[in-house]
């Protein structure tokens, strides 16, 4: 069996803390053999084409700062995992700008595997020059992306990208923001679609009481015959704490967030 973790969706440096030591606590009991990385692990707000909040913004390297320390962070909680990289939208976003400006396009420093220490980090990353379109990973049945649909309601993101797999694997997404599982009978059996939640604030100033949902989802291969099986953790909030359940346990980390 191959155990996988997928902790989509930091966007640091508005990463919510809470959501991921809860996460990082919980994945130290399940001790995957594979970490996802990135999938928008870092916001690169500063590069953003819309309009920005000053007071919001920071340095590109504050930011990819913070996300290597929670890489390092992620790295303590699951020892024994692989860590290997998605890029998100949010980190093509690095790619987009150096396509705006031709004279530092090329500049070896500026490349993503560069700018984010991903050899420093020990993150498995196949730099194919960051076309979205080739950014996912491969186990078994499972194909793990970032995604790029973002439908109304849970799990029918999740739908758009089994569609997009014309049913024939099982899918782990993010980008959403949600959490969702879709599920389609086919002649060969059963597929899964599932998006991965979010660990990134809930209240971002840009958008009112967003439709979001922290969590994490584990994610189990066999090996012999491909299949999987997920486990997503939705994470909930009450007076003080921040809590989930994982196979009959209860995790708690307190907070001083609102509900």
């Amino acid at each position: 069996m191959t155990k996988i973790i997928f902790p989509s969706d930091e966007h640091f440096p508005f990463a919510d803390e809470d959501a991921r030591l809860l996460a990082m606590t919980i994945a130290r009991d399940f001790n995957p053999d594979v970490r996802i990385a990135g999938s928008d692990g870092v916001d690169f707000y500063t590069l953003s084409q819309f309009d920005k909040n000053p007071d919001r913004a920071k340095s590109i390297d504050y930011e990819v700062d913070a996300w290597a320390r929670g890489q390092r962070e992620w790295q303590t909680a699951t020892p024994n995992a692989m860590a290997i990289f998605i890029i998100g939208n949010h980190e093509f976003r690095l790619q987009r700008y150096l396509w705006r400006h031709q004279e530092i396009a090329t500049l070896e420093a500026l490349q993503i595997t560069k700018f984010m220490r991903l050899d420093e980090l020990g993150i498995v990353y196949e730099d194919t020059r960051h076309e979205m379109a080739n950014q996912e990973v491969r186990f078994g049945d499972l194909v793990i992306k970032h995604g790029s649909l973002v439908r109304k309601h849970s799990a029918y993101s999740a739908r758009g990208e089994l569609e997009k797999e014309f049913y024939q694997v099982n899918t782990l997404s993010g980008h959403t923001h949600r959490g969702g599982v879709s599920y389609a009978k086919t002649r060969n059996g059963v597929v899964q679609g599932v998006e991965g939640f979010c660990l990134c604030d809930l209240n971002p100033p840009y958008v009112h009481n967003p439709n979001w949902q922290q969590g994490t989802v584990f994610a189990t291969v066999d090996e012999d015959d491909g299949s999987v099986f997920f486990e997503p953790i939705l994470f909930r909030r009450r007076i003080g704490e921040i809590y989930a359940h994982w196979r009959g346990n209860e995790y708690r980390i307190k907070t001083n967030k609102p509900l």
